[in-house]
């Protein structure tokens, strides 16, 4: 924990960016080696070396967006909670109005440029190798059925319209997060309205009774999302109390003993498998261990699992200087102011680029053979059988999109940023914004 007055917050864009790292690996995997999601290839073999515990974290699939929604609950929180410590309630309150009113645009308004870019690349035949490759999951998670305009321009409508009721859409399925970590932000501006007011322990108290009413609740997905937003919020609420860091830096030994503790024990049951976690004995004594302290009805233990080792995981983060400091350096912060940008980019490069170096661009390969009365066999376009392509193409299409996302966040991002400026401008009265200044 930081020793002066203000706790380090520069490390959650750092851990922002290892975020979206995670979410580009694990499609990779998904692509091209799926048995990674396995603790080993079947119930007989050995397992490979990133299916071991540990190593195999990165691959899971799962973890990426359960930090970014952590992410959410604690930059959300920074601001009130620091004018809220301050004595500033008011210039807290102005700050939630603000911010509830410039998340919608700020994650809108880039994610649809992102869908219109993915939608015109289908157009004009950009995921057809993908659309034809060896690979299941290339091919399902490519926008199909691609027809003229009279059909493709109202679809890109109804893809919008889809995208923030439903979190689906055709052209780029990797946008299905978008619509709970908007709901989940406000989310934390009801509970930070409800609890500004509230004495510190008090407003602890409640946040913890809110995580863990959603944490034993059984419905999918709500270890990821409602979770993770009031952990966020929780933990930047204690980091911020200047009495709890003089009290751990007073014990550096405990301290360090803890959050040690802490990371490996988080790395190693976040490592849980995707899938067949009944293969490997170290993952079934996860599914012992979960039927105790998991509420009844769970089924996807998965994402249980992985929820527990990153809240253990950012606690020990939290609780360390010295990894506050490594995700602070000028790499992880590069790395995460162009996360977002990642994210949204990432998918339509995997599948109209990166598919391209595994696969090349012709389509002579894939056939469609009809028999009759049966069904067809298809004929998929087959990978590289060549280990140096994969060694090549991966490393140049990651420059590629570390490249394309330093130009979105520059260019696009920066626009968007201004669009919204530029509503808040125009919607707000006069008067507001004056009063608004002087909180700020």
């Amino acid at each position: 924990m930081a020793s002066n007055n203000r706790q380090n917050v520069t490390w959650v864009e750092g851990v922002r960016g290892v975020a979206s790292f995670f979410v580009v690996v694990t499609h990779l995997c998904r692509a091209w080696n799926y048995s990674l999601w396995f603790p080993r290839d079947n119930q007989d073999a050995t397992p490979q070396l990133l299916q071991l515990p540990f190593l195999r974290l990165p691959w899971q699939g799962r973890i990426g967006v359960t930090m970014f929604a952590f992410l959410t609950g604690y930059v959300c929180a920074i601001k009130p909670l620091r004018q809220v410590k301050s004595g500033n309630l008011s210039g807290a309150l102005v700050t939630l109005g603000k911010s509830a009113f410039r998340r919608p645009p700020r994650l809108i308004l880039p994610a649809t440029i992102a869908l219109f870019i993915s939608w015109l690349a289908a157009q004009l035949g950009g995921f057809n190798v993908a659309l034809r490759c060896d690979s299941g999951w290339l091919r399902s998670s490519s926008p199909q059925d691609i027809g003229g305009l009279d059909t493709e321009i109202p679809r890109l409508f109804k893809a919008f319209q889809d995208n923030w009721t439903f979190g689906h859409q055709p052209y780029d399925d990797h946008q299905w997060a978008l619509l709970p970590l908007l709901q989940g932000a406000f989310l934390i501006y009801v509970t930070l309205f409800a609890t500004i007011f509230m004495k510190f322990r008090m407003r602890v108290f409640t946040i913890s009774l809110l995580f863990s009413w959603y944490w034993w609740c059984s419905i999918p997905f709500k270890e990821t999302f409602e979770c993770q937003f009031l952990y966020g919020v929780l933990l930047c609420d204690i980091g911020s109390d200047k009495a709890f860091r003089e009290f751990v830096n007073s014990y550096p030994r405990t301290r360090r003993t803890v959050q040690t503790v802490l990371m490996v024990l988080g790395v190693y049951v976040a490592g849980y498998p995707g899938e067949r976690a009944d293969w490997a004995g170290w993952s079934q004594q996860l599914i012992y261990v979960g039927e105790w302290i998991f509420p009844a009805g769970t089924k996807d233990y998965s994402k249980r699992w992985t929820a527990v080792g990153w809240d253990l995981m950012v606690t020990g983060i939290w609780l360390s200087p010295s990894l506050q400091a490594m995700f602070s350096n000028k790499l992880f912060m590069w790395i995460g102011r162009n996360s977002f940008a990642v994210y949204l980019t990432h998918g339509t490069l995997l599948r109209v680029v990166l598919a391209r170096f595994i696969y090349g661009w012709s389509l002579q390969s894939f056939s469609i053979e009809e028999r009759e009365n049966q069904e067809p066999i298809y004929h998929y376009i087959p990978r590289t059988q060549s280990w140096l392509v994969f060694a090549i193409a991966i490393p140049v299409w990651f420059a590629l999109l570390y490249t394309v996302a330093h130009l979105w966040t520059t260019y696009v991002d920066s626009w968007c940023a201004k669009a919204t400026k530029w509503l808040e401008e125009m919607m707000f009265e006069e008067e507001d914004e004056k009063g608004a200044a002087q909180f700020a």
